[in-house]
């Protein structure tokens, strides 16, 4: 009798959820962006620091999910590539990876009222889970990481400009940062020179259309 109480309340529960989800929006997003990453090497006996930024090219598709007036769910799927550079203090030794990624976001996107016509301004605050897909070495010689992690996860913030062009159709622009929260480093070459952590960030130009 329970798990019969049990399961009409889940039923009753999404049910009542439905009229809420079926408001949504569907875009589409291309972000030029700035990968880097950031080591800590406190637990190692050499000392490293990033070497340098790559340009990269976040692209995918998003649904945002109505909750209440100006309150919305925000997820999808992007690719998104990354770069890992590494740089020993002496110069002597420069590492580079490309990695590549499955990302889905899970975040909150506020409006605020139109501060024009048909303009809005959003917030976007969240996190995101990373599934890599591929890794690959740009230098011809590593002496540091072997392998990576399969996830990576992090902060999501953003902000932009959305401007209404039709009954159905938005067009967006905005800025947003994805901040590492992981240890992307699984292998490293020589466990004699201690544990050296790897985490990832990115800035990205966001533009994009909703309909």
């Amino acid at each position: 009798m329970k798990r019969k109480n049990t399961i009409f309340l889940a039923i009753a529960l999404l049910t009542l959820s439905l009229p809420a989800f079926s408001q949504f929006e569907l875009g589409l997003q291309l972000s030029p962006s700035l990968s880097f990453n950031r080591i800590d090497d406190d637990d190692a006996s050499v000392s490293l620091s990033t070497d340098g930024v790559g340009g990269r090219i976040v692209a995918g598709a998003f649904g945002d999910f109505y909750l209440r007036e100006n309150y919305y769910l925000h997820t999808g799927l992007f690719f998104v590539p990354k770069r890992v550079g590494i740089e020993d203090a002496d110069n002597s030794t420069e590492e580079a990876y490309r990695l590549h990624y499955l990302q889905l976001p899970a975040a909150l996107k506020l409006y605020t009222n139109e501060v024009a016509l048909d303009m809005k301004i959003y917030f976007l605050v969240g996190f995101t889970l990373d599934v890599k897909i591929l890794e690959d070495e740009l230098s011809d010689e590593v002496r540091y990481v072997q392998d990576f992690q399969p996830v990576d996860a992090g902060l999501l913030l953003g902000s932009g400009l959305e401007y209404r062009i039709g009954y159905s159709t938005t067009l967006f622009g905005g800025l947003s940062y994805r901040r590492g929260f992981a240890n992307v480093v699984k292998d490293q070459f020589d466990p004699n020179v201690g544990d050296i952590g790897i985490k990832n960030d990115m800035l990205s130009l966001d533009i994009g259309i909703k309909f």
